[in-house]
């Protein structure tokens, strides 16, 4: 029996925690990140050291809070005594001051509905409205009737001053745009993991001008993605007074920004401006609508020079990809593209359509049942082959900085340079491949010796360990080391796009990319096929159709229990018939001893006594033969949910993973035989002339449930 894992307890945090945290952070940028100080920065570090802790407590709960207008009558922090010397200590160090003009409409949408019919009541113009309009409409009208010359704004309202500091601060500590300090309490409480790889952190920023134009770039793209539309025409007429990226993250969220305005100027049907946008940038994203617009334009020997050039020197494989493919297309009058070809190569296999909502388990199940191992892999296999593999040069003393605790891939993989700093060490790690004895040794310390610490990675988990060495055995080491070696080189194009399934035989491995009706290759995916393809790896597209198989297994089970929560109780009894196509091929029933006391109520329920249990296997002794009889077979119940539930358990309680495709018979029903009054078995029974003599005995109840399930799919047949 699997041990039951404990009830996650979570940490209690200190009355000042949040004082805690801000200082954390203002500490450690002061320490690493001097050199990235403005002069607004300096003077709010030395504002707020200058407070009473009272005060920096009032400062930091009001920098945490929504927005930068407060109302003082409000405010209401127990843990902080005589609130209004406070206030007046952050106006007198200029972290809040009265509401400025500038703030005005921002104050309008503060206010509760009640404060601004009184605000609309006192203007100096009469103004008409209904008290009983939406707080929205209010505002508007309020924004557009009012002048802020003309409007008093009280004093208790008041406005924080160091929001834009803050945010930069921010910045420089976490590298990205963060809006409070959310990830200390997660942590603190428990609840999210930090790794803990090093002491001492470097920074991430060289001088001032790479952290302003990373923040820049940074900010400009999260108002790409949800500013106004004022917001955006602001952004690109400013285009020319954008900072030139100091760094290669700056340049990398450049190209992003660009990518992202171009797309919106092409909706807008703006396409100058778009190409503008799109050939200031140089990434694959970029150059690829650039291409794709000046050739719908007609400007074909330009883009066929473009498409050469591309060739000659890509940015990346995927950009590679496209410019060979848009060529043979359009100049070399090649009819179907690189996607379209990959996709018609692959083999096709029909499976039934009751696997529509989980086509990958679908195909495990399918190879499974012709006797292929296939396990899904995707691309968590090769991250942690990845991770486990260069752990030492990753995480260990070799590592190439991390910048703060919350970090949790090194700054060399980042930015694409963790080849070039550990090329050396990555070739000789490469070269053990040739002896996997070795190798399985070497990851299976790292596995053991540093299981569960967070990193950005790979997740911990032992299944996929076991197909990490089952790799490590059986790849050719030439094959996976070529792309180790790309992973190593780019990770953050080879982090994704690995194909879904990989298969185990004596004969080697496989791996399959699946793609059901609809679906779509996607360019990584297209690129990592190929690359796998190049570097000798076995690699398939599987064309997935649905259809109404005749030739599927069902196996229809019902359990007796003691009750009704398969964690707390025990069967008593199971019944399961086989049907193939339409019809019943084979029985399984059996009592089984619950090793429990049933409850009268059950015993009425079902007729099943003690007596009749006493002797009875236990579930130990007949869960091989379950197992044999549902191989290959989906797994169907009436409200299945519960009779899947406690066939698991029993499995679990012995050691024993189950999983099974699973489909519902009462489901079904209301499906394809709707406006029924009620769906229960016996209800369905009766409207359906199917005979119920023994309701609430297992193997009766399986046959009902089995013609229940013949009437779906011959209803699944007519459609």
């Amino acid at each position: 029996m699997r041990p039951v894992r404990p009830k996650r307890q979570f940490r209690e945090l200190p009355q000042f925690y949040y004082h805690a945290h801000f200082t954390d952070l203002l500490d450690f940028v002061e320490t690493r990140y001097e050199h990235c100080f403005r002069d607004q920065d300096r003077a709010f570090v030395k504002s707020f050291h200058s407070l009473p802790f009272p005060a920096q407590c009032l400062f930091i709960r009001l920098a945490g809070r929504k927005g930068l207008i407060f109302d003082l009558r409000k405010l209401n922090y127990p843990e902080i005594d005589n609130l209004d010397l406070h206030i007046g200590e952050l106006r007198e160090v200029g972290l809040i001051r009265d509401v400025s003009d500038s703030q005005f409409y921002r104050w309008l949408e503060h206010l509760t509905k009640p404060d601004l019919c009184q605000v609309l009541d006192n203007a100096s113009i009469p103004i008409l409205f209904r008290s009983s309009w939406n707080k929205a409409r209010l505002i508007e009208l309020a924004q557009t009737e009012l002048d802020p010359a003309h409007v008093v704004i009280p004093d208790h309202f008041v406005e924080q001053q160091a929001a834009e500091v803050l945010n930069y601060l921010s910045f420089l500590y976490f590298g990205r745009l963060e809006t409070n300090l959310q990830r200390f309490t997660l942590r603190d409480l428990g609840i999210t993991k930090t790794p803990n790889f090093k002491a001492d952190y470097s920074a991430r920023f060289d001088s001032l001008e790479d952290a302003m134009s990373t923040y820049f770039y940074a900010k400009a793209l999260r108002t790409a993605k949800r500013g106004t539309e004022d917001a955006l025409t602001d952004l690109i007429d400013d285009i020319e007074q954008w900072p030139a990226p100091c760094s290669d993250t700056a340049s990398d969220l450049r190209g992003r920004l660009l990518f992202k305005l171009g797309k919106l100027c092409e909706r807008l049907e703006d396409h100058d401006l778009a190409l503008d946008l799109y050939e200031r940038s140089d990434t694959p994203d970029c150059n690829e609508r650039s291409v794709r617009i000046r050739y719908a334009r007609g400007e074909k020997a330009d883009v066929e020079t473009r498409l050469k050039a591309l060739i000659d020197n890509p940015g990346s494989e995927a950009e590679l990809n496209f410019a060979t493919d848009f060529y043979a297309r359009k100049y070399k009058k090649k009819r179907t593209s690189a996607f379209t070809d990959l996709l018609r190569s692959g083999e096709t296999i029909v499976i039934d359509e009751v696997f529509k909502d989980q086509t990958e388990q679908a195909v495990i199940h399918r190879l499974g049942h012709d006797q292929i191992q296939a396990f899904h892999s995707e691309n968590a296999l090769w991250r942690m082959l990845f991770g486990l593999l260069f752990w030492p040069l990753l995480f260990g003393d070799k590592a190439k900085a991390l910048h703060s605790s919350f970090d949790r891939l090194p700054a060399s993989l980042k930015a694409g340079r963790f080849y070039d700093d550990h090329e050396v060490e990555i070739e000789r790690i490469l070269s053990d491949l040739n002896s996997p004895a070795c190798l399985k040794i070497r990851i299976l310390k790292t596995f053991t010796r540093h299981h569960g610490h967070p990193n950005g990675i790979f997740r911990w988990s032992d299944p996929l360990f076991d197909l990490v060495q089952a790799l490590i055995k059986q790849a050719p080491p030439q094959s996976f080391s070529t792309i180790l070696r790309l992973m190593c080189q780019k990770y953050r194009d080879m982090r994704d796009g690995f194909p879904d399934l990989i298969c185990i035989s004596e004969s080697g491995i496989k791996f399959i990319e699946v793609k059901a009706e609809g679906d779509v290759l996607r360019k990584n995916q297209l690129t990592r096929i190929k690359q796998m393809r190049d570097a000798g790896i076995s690699t398939e597209i599987l064309r997935v159709e649905w259809a109404v198989d005749p030739a599927q297994d069902y196996v229809v089970i019902d359990v007796e229990t003691t009750g009704g929560r398969a964690a707390a109780h025990r069967i008593t009894e199971i019944g399961a018939v086989k049907l193939r196509g339409g019809r019943i091929v084979d029985e399984f029933q059996t009592l089984i001893n619950p090793q429990r006391t049933i409850p009268p109520f059950i015993t009425g329920l079902t007729g099943i006594t003690q007596d009749m249990v006493a002797d009875a296997p236990k579930f130990e002794d007949i869960a091989e033969e379950l197992a044999a009889f549902m191989s290959g077979s989906i797994f169907v119940a009436h409200n299945v949910n519960f009779d899947y539930g406690f066939i698991k358990q029993e499995f679990n309680r012995l050691g024993r993973h189950f999983s099974r495709p699973k489909v519902c018979s009462c489901a079904s029903m209301r499906r394809h035989f709707p406006g029924l009054k009620s769906y229960s078995l016996k209800n369905l029974c009766r409207a359906f002339d199917i005979s119920l003599d023994q309701h609430h005995r297992a193997l009766c109840d399986a046959k009902a449930a089995a013609e229940l399930l013949t009437l779906v799919h011959e209803k699944r047949a007519q459609a």
